[in-house]
């Protein structure tokens, strides 16, 4: 009798077990008015999809998800051509090996929306491929154990918007390789590695926040090869803050750029110019505006292998905690450096190889040009007072290859000491003098004496000048 009851409880679980209507919920088909073919997702864990259909929508309810234990499928395999996907509810892939997606795209122009949740035990959205376009706006959650949304060389024009969180554990949050990406920040990007990192014609706003996980060492923030960067929020990491090869990096008034590291850079310069397709070549031009903070070992520092001509212009706060706030390559050449408005720099400056100028122009409190020493390093090196006279110099002392010097601006005393720089021009004498010179205006006993009423200038003078070696120290 005991057999039979559990022979007939067996059958009618195994049955329970194998009815359709408690089997894992699928997406519903259905077409839009227009013709529009579209999937719709009203149940939570529904079965994975893979789907073809250019134009497709795929709208994943509230409360519902697709969800996928096994990293061969994909729970959204998306495979044709501008196909779109609005997330509300929760897209995921629990396995937590290698090569598991939540969303895998595999057609162009492809627009993820979402507001709910893409997690995945490996990667959360990747481009397997594709010629380009995709475009992810996230107010919602991507979360991935290696890199949250990837795509590789030759995937042109990739697109972030985030409001939301974009965190990798062991990764990065965004891995961007194609040439063209574009990211929009006012959220939260967290990673594991680079938090950012793309290559060619890289575009990025940051409003938000950009940093590494805790505990993770030598890392870098943002790392790109060339392209733009501005930022008005927080970005950081514990090798450099932003690591780029060449083009532009503009911090505002409100923008943070930080390196927590031992030996990094808030801003590093890369000897070379490397996008994974062309073939590597030395780095061109960078030019940094700062309008806010920065702070590093060095604020601004190069690879020392680097020979770019960099231009940096700073009305905010340069912080070189090792000492240094900006140094450049010994083989770095013609550069310049802008002081001008609120400029504060706390740390030495150096300068490489080319014929380097430091401009001062519109200083909008009084102070030190640096806590420290303007190095010029070696070349014809020049300093120009854009916005100043010569009367406004009030003094000028030049001994053991060191000059220091004084001068008023509109709100008070400025002083600052230079090593190793041979012009001094005023804008608005349009005047220009070599280190003797000068020096002998505010000392009779120099050697070469200065007539009262008359410049010297550097043409007349036979093209004197001092060409120091460069010091650090």
């Amino acid at each position: 009798m005991m057999n039979r009851l559990t022979a007939v409880s067996v059958a009618l679980l195994s049955a329970f077990a194998f009815n359709p209507a408690h089997a894992a919920p699928t997406c519903a088909s259905s077409t839009a008015i227009d013709g529009t073919p579209m999937l719709i997702c009203a149940e939570p864990g529904s079965v994975p999809v893979s789907d073809s259909r250019d134009a497709l929508q795929v709208q994943v309810q509230a409360g519902a998800g697709i969800t996928s234990t096994n990293r061969n499928t994909a729970a959204l395999d998306l495979r044709g051509a501008g196909q779109q996907v609005s997330n509300a509810g929760r897209i995921e892939n629990t396995d937590t090996r290698n090569n598991g997606y939540a969303i895998a795209v595999n057609g162009a122009n492809a627009n993820i929306v979402n507001s709910g949740v893409i997690s995945s035990g490996d990667r959360a959205i990747e481009v397997l491929g594709g010629t380009g376009g995709m475009r992810v706006e996230n107010t919602g959650e991507i979360l991935a154990r290696r890199q949250a949304v990837r795509s590789l060389e030759g995937f042109e024009n990739a697109e972030v918007i985030n409001h939301g969180l974009i965190e990798s554990r062991d990764g990065r949050a965004l891995q961007l390789r194609g040439d063209g990406a574009r990211v929009i920040n006012h959220g939260t990007l967290i990673g594991g590695e680079e938090v950012v990192e793309a290559r060619g014609n890289f575009y990025m706003e940051n409003y938000g926040t950009v940093l590494l996980r805790d505990g993770i060492n030598d890392e870098d923030g943002v790392q790109f090869a060339s392209g733009e960067i501005h930022n008005w929020g927080l970005i950081q990491g514990s090798d450099d803050g932003v690591d780029i090869d060449e083009g532009l990096v503009r911090n505002y008034a409100t923008g943070r750029i930080i390196s927590t590291g031992d030996t990094g850079s808030g801003v590093d310069i890369d000897p070379e110019f490397d996008n994974g397709v062309d073939p590597i070549r030395p780095s061109g031009p960078l030019t940094i505006i700062n309008e806010g903070y920065i702070e590093g070992p060095r604020a601004i520092g190069a690879d020392p292998a680097a020979q770019s001509n960099v231009d940096i212009i700073n009305s905010g706060t340069l912080v070189g905690r090792s000492g240094a706030a900006i140094e450049l390559a010994p083989g770095q050449g013609d550069s310049t450096l802008t002081l001008t408005g609120g400029s504060e720099i706390f740390g030495d400056v150096f300068f490489g190889a080319g014929n380097d100028g430091v401009f001062i122009d519109s200083l909008g409190a009084a102070g030190v040009l640096s806590a420290g020493v303007i190095d010029g390093g070696l070349g014809i090196n020049s300093v120009r007072f854009v916005s100043y006279a010569l009367s406004d110099l009030l003094s000028f002392v030049y001994e053991d290859e060191r000059v220091e010097l004084s001068f008023m601006t509109a709100f008070g005393k400025v002083s600052g000491a230079f090593r190793n720089f041979s012009q001094w021009d005023f804008g608005v004498d349009d005047a220009r003098f070599d280190t003797l010179t000068l020096a002998s205006r505010f000392d009779g006993s120099n050697a070469v004496p200065a007539p009262a009423t008359l410049p010297l200038l550097l043409g007349a003078l036979g093209g004197l000048c001092l060409v120091g070696l460069r010091r650090r120290g």
